[in-house]
């Protein structure tokens, strides 16, 4: 079973084999990690927290269940998991969701529990997420609380909007919903969306909205 440990030595080698400022550096190592995992995507860091991962897509089976909640990087089953987008993800999409457990010890996206202090924005809340392509920066722009069994928040699972009303629709909600609001959204933006479980809720989940800015 892959340790936290062990995640911990892959953001080290990942983190010492990269130039930050060279795409071409960050891609071929993403590369390299493809090599040991074809599910491989990207790399998550969220700056001032412990989220520090490869992100994978997950191979969903016949019946809905998700592999890499109850699966590690390494394929061996690990109830601690790995961050992972669905299936039918694209990179290019407007919206990009990653997902990963709320885990007790503070692994995984445990940290997004930070979020709810204001202060940690003055010199924190940026995320950068290295795929194959290079190196995307997202700055994290509100965070809600929100029951997916409910009708509160209606774009759960999306990937794009069809016109700029949709997209007007989504902040709308956004808005209304956010516990933290660091700065107003527009339209025509590249969305990150990190998820996971919270136990305010019924079926709570915690959604820290980022936007790309390069």
């Amino acid at each position: 079973m892959i340790s936290q440990r062990t995640y911990a030595a892959y953001a080290d080698n990942y983190h010492d084999s990269i130039d930050p400022d060279d795409d071409l550096s960050i891609g071929n190592q993403v590369s390299v990690l493809m090599e040991e995992n074809r599910d491989m995507i990207g790399f998550i860091t969220v700056d001032g927290t412990s989220i520090d991962y490869p992100v994978v897509r997950d191979k969903t089976d016949s019946e809905g269940n998700y592999y890499y909640l109850s699966h590690n990087f390494e394929g061996m089953e690990d109830m601690s998991g790995c961050p992972f987008v669905r299936r039918s993800q694209s990179l290019d999409d407007s919206i990009i969701t990653i997902f990963a457990h709320n885990n007790s010890n503070g692994t995984m996206f445990a940290d997004l529990s930070l979020l709810d202090d204001e202060s940690f924005y003055d010199s924190n809340g940026q995320i950068v997420f290295d795929t194959i392509e290079g190196r995307r920066i997202y700055e994290i722009a509100a965070v809600m609380d929100v029951d997916i069994s409910g009708s509160d928040f209606t774009f759960w699972g999306w990937n794009n909007f069809p016109y700029v009303q949709t997209e007007l629709d989504f902040i709308d909600q956004i808005n209304r919903l956010s516990k933290i609001k660091r700065f107003e959204l527009t339209t025509g933006n590249r969305y990150l969306l990190l998820v996971t479980c919270e136990y305010t809720h019924a079926d709570g989940r915690r959604i820290a909205v980022a936007v790309r800015t390069s």
